[in-house]
């Protein structure tokens, strides 16, 4: 097990490049910002995670397969988003 995850992380910075990936972490990205503008951050966060990982689902029976790197692409994703969200909370002004 600890061989797969160490060949997934290594694996890792060439699978963001393509354009895929991208794709993900851009849907996630813009989907995190507009559900934190919407709902509590924890709701948020839990619901485009869910959507992504209905993504990877729907994939899985209908499509190209499950991807455990579309999966990370998201996340990275949700992250920008969250941490993009709580820079422009500390830039308004009180």
């Amino acid at each position: 097990m600890t061989e797969a995850i160490r060949r997934f992380f290594l694996e890792l910075p060439g699978k963001l490049k393509e354009e895929d990936k991208g794709k993900h972490m851009t849907w996630s990205f813009w989907l995190t910002l507009a559900a934190l503008s919407t709902m509590p951050a924890l709701s948020a966060l839990a619901i485009v995670l869910l959507i992504g990982l209905a993504k990877e689902c729907w994939d899985f029976r209908f499509g190209s397969g499950f991807c455990m790197f579309d999966m990370a692409g998201n996340l990275i994703g949700i992250g920008a988003g969250q941490l993009a969200w709580q820079i422009g909370l500390l830039a308004m002004p009180a």
